[in-house]
C-alpha cells in the first residue's frame, strides 16, 4: 500500500552477540530494534498536533548498514494503530487505549528517520492511515458504530449541542468553542444513534459577563496560556428527526498549557530558596481556568547555547488515507529475515490484516 518505512538510525550502538550482522540474527523482535522503534514512536506522537496518538502494532521489516560518518543504520517498516487519545492531550502512546473494532479502527504505517548516539532523536517522519471498511466491521461485529463523514448536518449539530451543554455545566469561569471536529460514527439503539469527538480551545468570553447568548462571537483566547480540550459527545434522534427528546450525552478533558507548566516550574524555582516557603507551593497556579486578568511573569531567558524551540509538526506528515478496498493489495514480503515482528493486537479482524 505505501512505500517501504525507512528508520534511520546513526549512533554509537553496542550489540552483544559475534553475528556480523545482529539485525539479521534477531531480526523485528530484537531488544534493539524495538528501543528504537517504541522512542521514535513517542517523538512522532509528541511532534503531531492533528488528530489521534499513534500506538506500536509490530516492526514489519528491518535492515541494517553503516552510516557516512559510521554508526549504525536501521531500515525499518513500521505498523501502527490509532488510539483514544488525542495527540493535544500529550498522553504517551502506553499509557492510551487502542481503538478496537466497536471504536473505528485506524490502521498503517510510518516512514521515519532516527539519528541514535547516546539518546534516540527524531529527524523526520512519514505516516499514511486508513480506516478499517465499515464492510470489514459490520461483517465483524454488526452492532457496532460504523464512520459518518464530519460534513454531514447531523454530525455538525449534536458536537454543537454537546459542546453547549459542556458550556452550560462545566462550572469554569470561560466559555469554550469548537476548534476541529476530529471523529463521527453511528449506531442504531433506540433510534440511529450519532457519536462525535472534537477539540475545543478557551475563549475571552466570561461566563460572569453574561456573554451565554453571544458565544458564536466569542473569539479564541490566543494567548500562550488558553486551555484547549478534547470531547466526546453523543445524540440518539428518533426517525432521522433531530429532536432533543433524549438526553445529550458529553465528556470533556481539558489539558493544561504547557506554557503554565513552564511558568510553574520557574516560579517553584525562584520561590524555593525563600524562607517560609512550602516546596509543594507557587506564587501562582494554573491548574484552574481564569479569565486571564493578570500579569504572567516573563519566562526564563534561554541560555546561548540552547538551540531555539522547535515548531511542532515540523518534522513530518501524517497523510489520512480512503479505507481500502477489500480484499486490501498485498504488500510486500518482508526482506529480513525473521520479520515481520509479531503483532501486538489483530483488533479481532480474522481476514482482514491490519
Amino acid at each position: 500500500m505505501w512505500g517501504c518505512v525507512r528508520l534511520l538510525v546513526l549512533g554509537a550502538c553496542c550489540w552483544q552477540g559475534g553475528s556480523a550482522n545482529p539485525v539479521e540474527a534477531t531480526g523485528c523482535q530484537g531488544v534493539e530494534v524495538l528501543r528504537v522503534a517504541e522512542e521514535a514512536l513517542s517523538q512522532i506522537n509528541a511532534d503531531r498536533t492533528q488528530g489521534y496518538v499513534f500506538s506500536l502494532n509490530r516492526v514489519y521489516d528491518v535492515s541494517q548498514g553503516t552510516g557516512e560518518k559510521g554508526g549504525v543504520v536501521f531500515n525499518m517498516t513500521i505498523d501502527v494503530l490509532e488510539t483514544h487519545c488525542h495527540v493535544i492531550s500529550r498522553k504517551p502512546w502506553k499509557a492510551c487505549v487502542v481503538r478496537d473494532v466497536s471504536d473505528v479502527p485506524v490502521y498503517g504505517q510510518c516512514e521515519t528517520s532516527v539519528f541514535v548516539e547516546k539518546s534516540v532523536v527524531l529527524h523526520s517522519y512519514k505516516c499514511a492511515i486508513q480506516q478499517v471498511p465499515a464492510t470489514v466491521i459490520v461483517d465483524t461485529c454488526p452492532d457496532c458504530p460504523t464512520a459518518e463523514r464530519l460534513d454531514e448536518p447531523i454530525i455538525v449539530e449534536t458536537a454543537n449541542l454537546s459542546l453547549q451543554k459542556y458550556n452550560r455545566e462545566n462550572g469554569l469561569a470561560n466559555y469554550f468553542t469548537l476548534l476541529n471536529l476530529t471523529g463521527a460514527s453511528m449506531q442504531w439503539m433506540e433510534g440511529p444513534a450519532y457519536f462525535v469527538e472534537f477539540t475545543i480551545q478557551e475563549t475571552e468570553c466570561s461566563k460572569e459577563a453574561g456573554t451565554a447568548a453571544d458565544q458564536a462571537q466569542c473569539k479564541l483566547m490566543d494567548c500562550q496560556f488558553a486551555h484547549k480540550g478534547f470531547c466526546r459527545g453523543s445524540h440518539t434522534t428518533v426517525d432521522d428527526v433531530f429532536e432533543t427528546k433524549l438526553p445529550i450525552g458529553v465528556k470533556c478533558e481539558i489539558y493544561e498549557p504547557e506554557a503554565a507548566k513552564v511558568e510553574e516550574e520557574a516560579h517553584a524555582q525562584g520561590e524555593s530558596g525563600k524562607t517560609g516557603h512550602h516546596s509543594g507551593e507557587t506564587a501562582h497556579k494554573h491548574k484552574h481556568l481564569h479569565p486571564h486578568e493578570h500579569q504572567h511573569r516573563p519566562l526564563p531567558p534561554q541560555h546561548p547555547s540552547q538551540a531555539s524551540p522547535r515548531l511542532r509538526g515540523s518534522l513530518g506528515v501524517v497523510m489520512v488515507l480512503p479505507p481500502p478496498h477489500v480484499p486490501p493489495p498485498s504488500r510486500l514480503s518482508p526482506a529480513a529475515k525473521n520479520c515481520p515482528g509479531q503483532r501486538k493486537l489483530t483488533l479481532g479482524l480474522e481476514w482482514f490484516k491490519i
